[in-house]
């Protein structure tokens, strides 16, 4: 079997270490003719705006976003259970998701500026540190993403412990259970970054961040897998301190391609399972 990669980077960080990101990644995937997804907050594409319109000019960008200014659909609760910090609190970390509200102007601002500041309809979410099971039980949520036009999302991205990896049995669903059959939940699988990597992975596949992201190829291509991928713009201000931080996603794609892996952005794998062409897969992988 062959699998499927995505590329998706969360945009967050409205400064210089967002317009450094675009322009490095925007290089590296241009050279291998790779599509990639940018999950922009509201404040970032006002910050960014040149930079970010410049990457659009490729064919292989599309534009999702990230609300408006990070603020979490939903509370995270993370409980490692190994007693060490996460995020420099100890043994537990918990995080404020915003109100209804909040949450309702967050998206619609967010698709506001991006409608006037690069003229695109956004269709996309990825939600600010994602969540354990995504917005299965957030109907609630689902229909401010439906009034805002979204069509496609990345939430269920944490493991029963609100930690990481995402197992990647976890892949892409529709909401039809809920009431939405037109929204789609791609999911992040695995980690978020290496920082969480750093934090969570048992070194099973080896010591470093490369020998997990290999291993992880491999079990893609041999269980025909979706996998979306997800990094950061932290640390990246110029070129140079992008090839530092992210030098491993062109050493990732030159070993996916080798394993046979199809590269796709997230419009074609919601035309491809609105089809039922990936039906029997993910059926498959649901009972894992």
């Amino acid at each position: 079997m062959s699998g499927t990669m995505l590329f998706g980077y969360d945009v967050e960080m409205a400064s210089q270490d967002s317009v450094g990101f675009l322009e490095g990644a925007a290089e590296l995937h241009e050279r291998f003719g790779v599509p990639w997804t940018i999950y922009l907050t509201g404040e970032t594409v006002e910050q960014c705006t040149d930079a970010i319109r410049t990457c659009m000019q490729s064919p292989l960008v599309t534009v999702a976003q990230h609300t408006y200014s990070h603020v979490l659909l939903r509370s995270v609760y993370m409980t490692p259970g190994d007693g060490r910090p996460v995020h420099g609190a100890a043994p537990n970390f918990f995080k404020a998701g915003g109100t209804l509200e909040q949450i309702a102007a967050e998206v619609a601002r967010a698709q506001r500026v991006i409608r006037e500041l690069l003229g695109v309809d956004c269709q996309g979410l990825t939600g600010p540190w994602g969540y354990y099971r995504g917005l299965v039980d957030r109907p609630d949520i689902l229909q401010i993403l439906r009034e805002n036009g979204i069509r496609w999302v990345r939430t269920n991205a944490r493991d029963y412990r609100d930690c990481q990896p995402t197992p990647f049995s976890e892949q892409p669903y529709f909401f039809s259970d809920q009431g939405f059959p037109e929204i789609l939940e791609l999911g992040i699988q695995g980690y978020q970054d290496r920082f969480y990597w750093e934090r969570f992975d048992d070194r099973s596949h080896g010591d470093s961040y490369q020998d997990y992201l290999f291993a992880m190829v491999a079990e893609t291509a041999r269980n025909g897998w979706i996998w979306n991928l997800c990094s950061h713009d932290h640390g990246t201000a110029t070129k140079r301190e992008f090839a530092e931080q992210c030098g491993w996603i062109a050493d990732l794609i030159v070993h996916a391609k080798r394993a046979g892996l199809r590269f796709a952005a997230p419009a074609e794998i919601y035309a491809d399972l609105k089809t039922g062409a990936r039906t029997l897969t993910l059926s498959r992988l649901t009972d894992m």
